[in-house]
């Protein structure tokens, strides 16, 4: 049952929403009110009438847009829809079809609305596929949102709403509940030190991965977590949200056994190939009952606090196989620990209902086979467990080829997701031509697919894969990306381009749309830039960890996204005839920046790749292993060209550093200043700068995980990724001197020292870490247009994986978990 709100004596400040179900029909109408006044400012929301009405329990959402009564001159915008999510819905839609406004993350809301606000141009009603609209992965708490204040998550808030997501997982103030049970059990506040991590990487100790690394964790930042949670949950509930909370998953300090000598602790093998002092995570096996005490009290305390919508998160083997030495009798082990787990929540929630991410069915599948995926599902009661199918857009684990159809997992609701980024990189890369119609053949030919989500590891990238991907669910046939694209164009450089530009800009997204955002391979993630890599002369080949996620290779001829560049270009530049007074709106901007940055970032290895073509042909111990392939050197025949090229490259680096500090989403110093605000004291603020800076870097204490959250941010690309590049090609100058030996094993030696020292740096000393843009991002472009477009075009139809690659013992084959267990990956 709903819990009570007498428990506010008890926990101080608790939620005013205990749950969806409790708001009135008035409320979420005022609600879809407040929402629209934040996205189209005070004055344009005059012009709209809104209705929230009831739908029978069974049927899908629907939405509708339409011209009604007049008032004075003008009509007015109705919107209406079945929750408040469907009315932001419809919002979105008008705003995106009739106004030919953006509403992605690059556009700040209010967003500009002409006046008065055009009619829309028909009648729009629309259905939703499915139930669900699903929102995040653990892993984005902390690789996007680990310094959010609640005025960045009131607006994704908002844009959850307007892309139909009306179930988001909210995990943000957890170790508040945590450390109340910790405490309760009687582990002193020295001991509960000792588990959490810093705040930046508290989503591997959630899924029970590492703990300790870069903690504690201050009481501020618990009970500020708590605070900002309240208001996440009371604004996600008033606007029809169903949010996913967390449940206990199992992990305890290492230290419990000393206050429960009974207890036995089992082990998490090592995650990450990190120091076993801070993985290798002690935890409580499902099937010892006071696991089931701890879950049952954790659920107490989180209803009490943040109330409750029955609905779940747990991940007990994440990247953790289920082993020997955790006590598994066979198969009966598998059913009894999900059994343990599931009643663990309904002791306390008799109407709990679990949602599993599905990712160790895919991560590790060698050892989850039908047998064994049969036995742990079957832990569970029919309709008590939804399964994310978290990566269906490269690797759906639904109808996995070595299974039998159906499925364990079809035959429980599963929802359908994709996951797209891994670490939030930077790279351009989609699967549109997937992700626009294989939702729609997976809910005809799976009837237990009850929803459609987003499960990526970090946003703020490639936004149109995003829009589009949200847009599915109101969408119940499959859609052309072309002219899906075409319509983007339009609203990206807004309502006032001129039809030339317009024509220009929709070219530019044909040529995207058709290559960088159709890949036709089974690649899983973003192409890794170089410049973002620690500097090898294979590079090249790719060989670079977590290779499997992150690829070194680009999906696309380099000349195609040449191509769309050109032409956005002419679609977003000043107009060189002077006479168009075309202001690009934020979106056109960010879309221009960052294709140049790829363009600017494929050219850079290619042109990289010449220069080690040279360096192996006038120089044999250039290379750490033995390649069978000539590079092609280009146009390199001098040492003096291979010093020269050196700075070319080094000048890319530079440029693009400030070319990324135009905009507001490319900026480490806002990351930075962002993580420095949440600290209390100039100790504590200085702690979570190391956080902020390791996450994105080193990603451990010896880069464990180096680079695997990398970005081609400003602050970043000049403090962190130019001084690597500066160091290696100081060592590779003086090799093709003659002067020694490339030693990788020695420059490895002296890049760690430099990467460890800049954890280090305090953003108080460092001068180019800007925390707000600047520059003006056309007039930059122009320069680099003037400066790189020969470089660009004359090297863009290389091809230097035409010819078979030299083997390598980091074969990308390999299993993702083998790998992982031997520290190559996250």
């Amino acid at each position: 049952g709903a819990v009570g709100g007498k428990a506010v004596g008890k926990h101080g400040k608790t939620v005013s929403v205990w749950s969806a179900a409790e708001v009135s029909l008035d409320d979420r109408k005022k609600a879809a009110e407040e929402l629209v006044r934040r996205v189209v400012g005070e004055k344009s929301a005059q012009a709209f009438k809104i209705e929230v009405v009831e739908k029978l329990p069974e049927a899908q959402d629907f939405f509708e847009i339409k011209e009604t009564g007049a008032t004075g001159d003008t009509g007015v915008i109705l919107l209406r829809g079945s929750s408040g999510v469907a009315v932001a819905s419809a919002l979105n839609w008008y705003l995106r079809y009739d106004a030919h406004v953006d509403t992605s993350w690059n556009t700040p809301f209010p967003v500009s609305l002409q006046s008065p606000p055009p009619m829309p141009k028909k009648f729009t009603r629309r259905r939703a596929m499915v139930k669900w609209g699903y929102y995040e992965n653990v892993c984005t708490f902390s690789y996007s949102q680990a310094w959010w204040q609640w005025e960045r998550w009131e607006k994704e808030i908002d844009w959850m709403a307007m892309s139909g997501i009306n179930l988001p997982l909210a995990l943000t103030g957890q170790e508040y509940i945590l450390h109340k049970v910790f405490t309760k059990l009687g582990l002193s506040q020295a001991v509960i030190d000792t588990f959490f991590t810093g705040p930046a990487f508290l989503a591997w100790n959630r899924m029970l991965n590492i703990k300790e690394w870069e903690g504690p964790l201050s009481m501020s930042w618990i009970q500020g977590q708590k605070n900002l949670q309240i208001k996440i949950l009371d604004r996600e509930r008033s606007l029809g949200m169903t949010p996913v909370l967390p449940a206990f998953a199992g992990g305890v300090p290492d230290e419990f056994s000393d206050k429960y000598p009974d207890v036995e602790l089992k082990h998490h093998g090592n995650w990450g190939g990190f120091p076993e002092a801070k993985c290798c995570v002690s935890f409580i096996s499902p099937t010892n009952k006071m696991f089931k005490e701890i879950g049952q009290m954790f659920i107490s305390e989180l209803r009490g606090v943040y109330g409750s919508d029955h609905y779940y998160s747990c991940d007990t083997f994440n990247e953790n196989r289920p082993s020997a030495s955790q006590g598994v009798g066979g198969l009966g082990y598998l059913t009894a620990a999900s059994h343990a787990v599931f009643e663990a929540m309904r002791a306390s929630d008799p109407d709990a209902v679990w949602f599993m991410q599905g990712w160790l069915f895919f991560n590790d599948k060698r050892y989850w086979k039908a047998p064994q995926l049969e036995a742990y599902l079957d832990g569970v009661p029919h309709g008590r467990l939804v399964i994310l199918d978290l990566f269906t857009e490269v690797h759906p684990v639904w109808k996995r080829k070595d299974l039998a159809r159906p499925t364990a997992i079809e035959k429980r609701p599963w929802i359908w997701n994709m996951l797209h980024s891994f670490g939030g990189n930077s790279g351009m890369y989609g699967r549109m031509h997937v992700i626009s119609s294989d939702p729609v053949i997976a809910h005809q030919e799976s009837q237990a697919m009850s929803g459609v989500g987003i499960t990526t590891e970090g946003i703020e990238q490639n936004p149109a894969v995003y829009e589009l991907m949200a847009e599915m669910r109101w969408h119940e046939a499959p859609i052309d990306p072309s002219t899906w694209l075409s319509l983007w164009a339009h609203r990206r450089l807004g309502p006032n381009a001129s039809p030339a530009r317009l024509e220009e800009a929709r070219k530019a997204w044909d040529v995207i749309g058709k290559t960088v955002y159709s890949c036709p391979t089974l690649q899983m993630g973003q192409p890794k830039s170089m410049i973002e890599c620690r500097p090898r002369m294979d590079l090249y080949t790719g060989y670079i960890a977590n290779s499997d996620f992150m690829p070194i290779r680009r999906h696309y001829p380099d000349c195609k996204l040449v191509e769309a560049w050109k032409h956005l270009r002419a679609a977003t530049l000043a107009d060189s005839r002077g006479d168009d007074s075309y202001e690009p709106t934020p979106a056109a901007l960010f879309d221009l920046v960052d294709v140049t940055r790829q363009v600017m970032s494929d050219a850079f290895a290619r042109h990289f790749v010449n220069l080690v073509g040279y360096s192996q042909a006038h120089e044999t111990n250039v290379l750490s292993r033995t390649h069978t392939n000539n590079l092609p050197a280009g146009n390199l025949k001098t040492y003096q060209d291979a010093v020269d090229r050196m700075e070319l490259l080094q000048g890319i680096i530079m440029d693009l550093d400030k070319l990324m500090a135009t905009q507001p989403l490319t900026l480490l110093g806002k990351w930075i200043t962002d993580a420095r605000a949440w600290g209390e004291n100039e100790e504590e603020s200085d702690a979570l700068e190391a956080n902020a800076r390791n996450l994105l870097t080193l990603w451990g204490p010896r880069g464990e995980i180096s680079d695997y959250a990398s970005r081609q941010w400003s602050g970043l690309i000049s403090g962190y990724y130019l001084p690597r590049w500066e160091l290696f090609f100081k060592h590779l100058e003086s090799v093709l001197k003659g002067g020694y030996t490339f030693d990788q094993a020695n420059f490895a030696r002296e890049l760690l020292g430099f990467e460890q020292g800049w954890q280090d740096s305090k953003q108080a000393d460092v001068d180019d870490e800007p925390a707000k843009p600047l520059g003006d991002a056309r007039k930059i472009v122009e320069e680099i247009v003037a400066k790189y477009e020969k470089h660009i075009v004359e090297t863009c139809a290389e091809d230097i994986y035409a010819e078979p690659l030299p083997p390598s013992p980091h074969s990308t084959g390999a299993n993702p978990l083998e790998d992982q267990l031997a520290g190559r990956q996250r």
